[in-house]
C-alpha cells in the first residue's frame, strides 16, 4: 500500500513538470542556444546600401560572386549621400513617433527631409563597416526584416521581448506589462533556461525592465558582459540570452556614437561563441531596434493588421546558417519569438507572434557540405589583424582591408540557392496561443474611469460651489 502511494505521488509530481522543459524534450532543430544581440538606430540601407561593393578591395573576384540584398545599387535616390571616408559616426536625425511617420508618408519614402531632417540622407560603406559586413558575408542577412512599429525605441523593443506595446512612443511605464507576457514569462512557464546581458548591471539596470511588471522578481537574470563571456567560454550560456548593447560606453551604434566600438564588440562575442564548447547548438540573431530616421527604400508592409517601421539590419550566424545568403521572408522582431517558440515546441507567444514567419529558410539542416557535414565548423579569423576586446576605445581605422573574407566553401560547391524566401508561420503550422489577449496594467488614477469619476466630482463641487452663493 505504501509502494503504491509513493508512486501514486511520483507520478503526481511528474504530471507537474512542464511538458515543454528544455530539460526533457529536444528542440525541434539541433539549436540549444539562441543568442540575441541588440543594437540601436541605424536603417538597413544605412549598413548595407552598397554591400557588398568595396571600391577598396583588391578580391574583387569574391565580392562580384557574392549575392546582393535589395539595396542601393544601382538606384539614385536625389539627395542620399555617402558618409565620407574617415568619419565613423553619423549626425542623428529627428525621431520620434511623428517624424518617423512623417518619413514614411503612407510608403512613399518621399519626405525624410521635412520628417528626420536632411541628416537622415545618408550611408555608410566598407570604410567603416567592413567588420560588419564580412560577418555578414559568411554566414546570412535578410533584406526584408522591419521593426514591428513605425517609431521609437520603447515600443519596438517591448515587441521583441514580449511580442506587445501599450506605448506607442518612448514615454512610460506606465503603462506595464505583466511578467508573464513577455518571452521571459513563457520561458519560465515552460522551464526554458534564459538570461539578459548588460554592461554593468550595477551602473543602471536593464533599462526595459520596468515595463515588465513583476521583473523584480527575476533580477538573478540579469548579467553583465564579462558573466557572459565567462558563460560561454565554460558552456553554461542558458537556452535563450539577450545582450544589449546600450551602455554608458557607447558600443550601441545609435548616433553619433563610434559606429567601430560596437563592431569591435560584437565580433568579440562572436568569436568567443565560435571557439566555445556551445557553437555547434548555437545561432546567434543579430539586429537593431528601430532604423532611427535613416533614409531606406524599401516600403514596410503591414503585419497582423498594424503597420510595420523601415528596414533594419539582420544578420543570423551558426553552423547551420547558409554561407553567403540573403533572406527575402518578410521577418520582424516577432520573427524572433517565433523562432524561440517553434525551437522549443511552445505555444506562440501571443497572435502576432503566430502570424510572423519564422526564418527557417535561412537554416541549412539537411544538405551535406563538400566535406560531408551539415554544422559548419567555426570561422575563426573574424578578427584577425584586430585589437579586440569587449571593452574597445575609440577606434578610427578603414576596416575594408578585412573584407571579404575567403569563402569557407566555394559558391559554386554549396548545396542550396543564396537566396530565398520563406511564408511558414506558427499560425500555419497549426501552434496553439499562450496569450489569447494582451494586457497592460494602469494605476487607477490613469484610467479613463477616474479621470472621468474626478471630472464629475468637479462639476458637481463648483455646480454646489454656485447654488450656495447663488450663482
Amino acid at each position: 500500500m505504501k509502494i503504491l502511494s509513493f508512486m501514486v505521488l511520483f507520478l503526481l509530481l511528474l504530471s507537474l513538470i512542464p511538458v515543454n522543459s528544455s530539460g526533457l524534450v529536444d528542440t525541434k532543430t539541433p539549436i540549444k542556444h539562441v543568442i540575441n544581440i541588440y543594437f540601436e538606430n541605424n536603417a538597413f540601407d544605412t549598413i548595407f546600401g552598397i554591400y557588398p561593393q568595396d571600391p577598396y578591395s583588391h578580391n574583387k573576384n569574391i565580392i562580384n560572386n557574392m549575392t546582393v540584398p535589395d539595396n542601393l545599387l544601382g538606384k539614385n535616390i536625389q539627395g542620399l549621400k555617402q558618409i565620407p571616408d574617415g568619419i565613423y559616426y553619423a549626425k542623428n536625425p529627428v525621431e520620434g513617433y511623428t517624424a518617423f511617420n512623417l518619413d514614411w508618408n503612407h510608403g512613399r519614402l518621399d519626405n525624410f527631409v521635412n520628417g528626420s531632417g536632411q541628416q537622415s540622407m545618408v550611408y555608410f560603406t566598407s570604410n567603416q563597416f567592413g567588420l560588419e559586413w564580412s560577418i555578414a558575408s559568411e554566414y546570412s542577412i535578410g533584406d526584408r526584416y522591419f521593426s514591428n512599429y513605425m517609431s521609437e525605441s520603447a515600443p519596438n523593443t517591448l515587441l521583441y521581448l514580449a511580442g506587445y506595446t501599450p506605448v506607442i512612443n518612448d514615454y512610460g511605464p506606465p503603462p506595464w506589462i505583466p511578467f508573464k507576457e513577455s518571452i521571459f514569462g513563457e520561458l519560465n512557464q515552460y522551464g526554458v533556461s534564459w538570461g539578459i546581458y548588460v554592461g554593468d548591471p550595477s551602473n543602471g539596470t536593464f533599462d526595459y525592465s520596468s515595463f515588465l511588471y513583476g521583473w523584480d522578481n527575476y533580477k538573478g537574470n540579469l548579467h553583465s558582459w564579462d558573466s557572459l563571456i565567462s558563460q560561454i567560454r565554460n558552456g553554461t550560456l542558458p537556452s535563450v540570452s539577450y545582450i544589449f548593447s546600450q551602455d554608458y560606453r557607447d558600443f550601441d551604434q545609435h548616433p553619433p556614437n563610434n559606429v567601430e566600438r560596437g563592431e569591435i564588440w560584437l565580433a568579440y562575442i562572436v568569436n568567443e561563441i565560435e571557439k566555445s564548447p556551445i557553437w555547434n547548438s548555437s545561432i546567434i540573431f543579430i539586429t537593431y531596434d528601430e532604423f532611427g530616421g535613416f533614409y531606406d527604400h524599401v516600403p514596410p508592409p503591414s503585419l497582423d493588421g498594424v503597420q510595420l517601421g523601415m528596414r533594419v539590419p539582420f544578420i543570423v550566424i551558426s553552423p547551420y546558417a547558409k554561407e553567403n545568403y540573403v533572406s527575402h521572408t518578410v521577418l520582424t522582431h516577432t520573427s524572433i519569438l517565433a523562432f524561440i517558440d517553434y525551437n522549443w515546441n511552445l505555444p506562440a507567444l501571443n497572435s502576432l507572434v503566430a502570424h510572423s514567419c519564422i526564418p527557417l529558410d535561412i537554416l541549412n539542416l539537411n544538405s551535406t557540405y563538400p566535406d560531408g557535414i551539415i554544422a559548419r565548423p567555426p570561422i575563426n579569423n573574424i578578427l584577425s589583424g584586430v585589437n579586440a576586446s569587449l571593452y574597445p576605445t575609440d577606434i578610427e581605422q578603414n576596416f575594408s582591408y578585412i573584407f571579404p573574407l575567403e569563402p569557407q566553401y566555394s559558391y559554386s560547391k554549396l548545396p542550396y540557392q543564396r537566396e530565398g524566401y520563406s511564408n511558414i508561420t506558427l499560425a500555419t503550422l497549426g501552434f496553439p496561443i499562450y496569450i489569447e489577449k494582451n494586457t497592460s496594467i494602469i494605476p487607477f488614477y490613469l484610467q479613463q474611469w477616474f479621470l472621468i469619476l474626478l471630472l464629475i466630482l468637479n462639476l458637481l463641487i463648483l455646480a454646489y460651489w454656485g447654488v450656495k452663493h447663488g450663482k
